[in-house]
C-alpha cells in the first residue's frame, strides 16, 4: 500500500486503518499502546469527559448537585424501604451492622449502575458519532473510553457519599486498610467495561437491532446477579444454580465492591431445636476479595482483548457503515 494511503495517530505507530485486513501483530500493539494513545490525546479525553458531564446537568434545577442527591437518595431508599418497611435483613447481625441489607444493595447497585449505564449509552456511540468516525486522524476508540469514563466518575460521586455517610452516622462502620483495593478494583471494572462497549458497539454498527438486544440482556442480567438478593441466604433453593452465578462476572464484580466497603460481615444461623447444626455464612468478606478480583480480572482482560480487536479488525469498515 502507497505511504499516501495510511494515516497515523499521534502517539502510536504505523497505520491507524487500512484497506487490508488489519494483521494479528497490529492488533496486538494496539492493545498494549491504549494507554499511550489516551496520553497523547488527553487533552481530547479530558475535554470530552467535562463536555459529557456537563451536558447531563446543564438547563437543570440544581446543577452539579444532583450527583450527590442521587446516591443519597438511593442510599435512604434502600435502608429505609428495604430495612424498615419490609423487613429484609440478615439476621441476628451486631447493632453497627444492622443497616447491612440496605447497604449491601446499595455498595452491590452503584457498581451494577456504571456498567449498566455504559452499555446503555455506549452501545450506539460509533453510530452516533458518524461525523467523527469518517475523519480519518480521529482515533474512534476513544468514543467508547469517554462514555465509560464518565459512568466511572458518576459511580466516584456515590462511593464518596457512602464514606461520608458512614464517617460521619453510625449507619455503617467506617471501611479500614480493604479501600487500598479500590483503586485497582476501579482499573479493573474500567477495562472490563470498555471491552463490553467496545464489542457491543463495533456490533451495533453492521447489526442495529444489538441496543435493543443489550437493554433486554441487561435487565435480566441485573436480577440474576445477587444485587438485591444474598446467595448464602437462600440454602439449598439456589443449590443447582450456584455454578452459574459464580461464572457471572457481575457477582465477582460486586462481591469485591462489597468487602472493599462493607469489610467483614458474618450471619450466625441457630436453630434451637437443632444446635448441633448451628453455622456461620459470610456473605460479604475482606479475605474473599483477592479471590473475587482475580476472577474478575480474567473477565476483564478477556473481554478487553475480544471487545478491542473485534473493534481493530471491523474498524476499516466503519465509514461505510455509518
Amino acid at each position: 500500500m502507497s505511504p499516501a494511503l495510511d494515516s497515523t495517530v499521534p502517539g502510536t505507530s504505523g497505520a491507524w486503518v487500512t484497506a487490508r485486513p488489519t494483521r494479528a501483530r497490529e492488533i496486538a500493539q494496539r492493545l498494549v499502546r491504549l494507554p499511550q494513545l489516551v496520553l497523547a490525546n488527553r487533552d481530547l479525553v479530558l475535554t470530552t469527559l467535562r463536555r459529557d458531564l456537563s451536558s447531563r446537568f446543564q438547563g437543570t434545577l440544581f446543577g452539579w448537585a444532583w450527583p450527590v442527591f442521587q446516591p443519597l437518595f438511593l442510599f435512604t431508599v434502600y435502608y429505609f424501604i428495604f430495612t424498615e418497611f419490609f423487613q429484609a435483613r440478615m439476621p441476628d447481625l451486631p447493632d453497627s451492622q444492622k443497616a447491612g441489607m440496605g447497604v449491601y444493595m446499595f455498595c452491590g447497585m452503584i457498581a451494577w449502575a456504571a456498567l449498566a449505564e455504559s452499555l446503555a449509552r455506549g452501545t450506539g456511540v460509533i453510530v452516533d458519532n458518524g461525523n467523527l468516525i469518517k475523519k480519518l486522524a480521529f482515533p474512534a476508540e476513544l468514543l467508547p473510553l469517554n462514555v465509560v469514563l464518565a459512568s466511572l466518575t458518576m459511580m466516584l460521586f456515590s462511593l464518596g457519599i457512602f464514606l461520608l455517610v458512614a464517617t460521619f452516622t453510625p449507619v455503617w462502620p467506617h471501611p479500614g486498610w480493604q479501600l487500598l483495593w479500590l483503586p485497582v478494583l476501579l482499573v479493573v471494572q474500567g477495562f472490563f467495561i470498555y471491552g463490553c462497549v467496545l464489542l457491543l458497539s463495533t456490533l451495533q454498527v453492521f447489526l442495529r437491532d444489538t441496543a435493543q438486544i443489550v437493554a433486554m440482556v441487561v435487565t435480566v442480567w441485573m436480577f440474576a446477579t445477587p444485587i438485591f438478593w444474598v446467595p448464602e441466604l437462600l440454602g439449598e433453593r439456589i443449590a443447582n444454580y450456584l455454578p452459574l452465578i459464580h461464572a457471572n462476572p457481575a457477582f465477582h464484580m460486586a462481591a469485591a465492591w462489597r468487602g472493599t466497603l462493607m469489610g467483614d460481615v458474618t450471619i450466625p444461623l441457630t436453630d434451637a431445636a437443632h444446635p448441633e447444626l448451628a453455622r456461620v455464612l459470610t456473605p460479604v468478606s475482606i479475605a474473599a476479595i483477592p479471590e473475587h478480583l482475580g476472577m474478575f480480572a480474567l473477565w476483564a482482560l478477556a473481554l478487553y482483548v475480544l471487545g478491542y480487536s473485534f473493534f481493530v479488525l471491523s474498524q476499516r469498515r466503519f465509514a461505510d457503515e455509518v
